[in-house]
C-alpha cells in the first residue's frame, strides 16, 4: 500500500484535493492511502525523512508559514531521494523550477478531477512496474524491499524491521532469501540484512547499525 501525503497552507484547498484524490484512488482501484494531510512542514519534514511516504503532494506558495514548496522539497530530496513529488500551485510559471527537484508531477490550481486524474493513472502505472519490488508478508500485508533494514527469526515467528514499522510473516529465513534480491544477505544464523541500509558495522561488539538505533548481531555466516 502506498502512503500519499499532502501539504498545503491553504486548509479548504488541503480538504478539497484530499476528497478529489481519495475518490480517484477508489475509482482506479489504486493501493494507495492518504496517511497524512497537514500545512505543518516540520511534521512532513520528519515523515519524509523516515520514508513514511511515497508520495507528497505539496503547494508552492505558503503565504502565512513555511517555506517556498520548491525550497522546501529541495531541502526533502537531501533526507530521501526515492518519494515521488508532486507540485500543487495556482502559479504555472513555477513549472520549469519545480522539474528541476525530480518532480513526478505538476498540477495547476484550481484543482479538479480531471486535473488529477492524469497524476493518479500514471502512479497507479509505476506502482505496477516496481510491483516485483514488494514483498507479500501475509495475506494482508505486503513492503517494499528497498525498505528493509533487517529480518529475524524469533522461535516461530519471522520480524520484518524497517526504519518506522515492524511486522511479522511466518516465511522462515530461507523462504524469505528465495524471494529476497541479491542485495539481502545472510549475516547470522537468525538475521539477514538490506546491505543498502547498513549505517556501520561494529567489529569489536560484532554488531550491525541501523537508521533509528536499530542494530542486529554479526554472526560468522558473512564477512563484510
Amino acid at each position: 500500500m502506498l502512503r500519499i501525503g499532502l501539504c498545503d497552507d491553504d486548509l479548504n484547498s488541503l480538504k478539497y484535493t484530499s476528497k478529489i484524490i481519495e475518490a480517484n484512488i477508489i475509482n482506479m482501484n489504486f493501493e494507495a492511502e492518504i496517511v497524512l494531510s497537514t500545512k505543518d512542514q516540520e511534521l512532513i519534514k520528519e515523515k519524509i525523512a523516515n520514508h513514511e511516504i511515497d508520495i507528497l503532494f505539496l503547494d508552492i506558495e505558503f503565504k502565512s508559514e513555511g517555506k517556498n514548496g520548491i525550497v522546501f522539497a529541495n531541502e526533502l530530496r537531501v533526507l530521501n531521494k526515492d518519494f515521488s513529488l508532486i507540485f500543487v500551485t495556482a502559479f504555472f510559471e513555477y513549472s520549469l523550477l519545480a522539474y528541476q527537484c525530480k518532480t513526478f508531477g505538476y498540477v495547476l490550481k484550481p484543482i479538479t478531477a480531471q486535473s488529477i486524474a492524469p497524476i493518479i493513472l500514471r502512479l497507479k502505472s509505476e506502482f505496477s512496474q516496481e510491483k516485483n519490488n514488494f514483498i507479500q508478508l501475509n495475506k494482508s500485508e505486503s513492503i517494499r524491499a528497498k525498505d528493509i533494514l533487517f529480518i529475524e527469526r524469533n522461535k516461530s515467528k519471522t520480524k520484518v524491521y524497517t526504519a518506522c514499522d515492524t511486522f511479522e510473516t511466518n516465511y522462515s529465513l530461507n523462504n524469505m532469501q528465495e524471494i529476497l534480491p541479491k542485495d539481502f544477505i545472510r549475516v547470522h544464523r537468525s538475521y539477514i540484512v538490506n546491505q543498502n541500509n547498513i549505517q556501520s558495522i561494529n567489529r569489536n561488539e560484532k554488531i550491525i547499525l541501523f537508521k533509528n538505533k536499530l542494530s542486529c548481531p554479526l554472526g560468522q555466516l558473512k564477512s563484510f
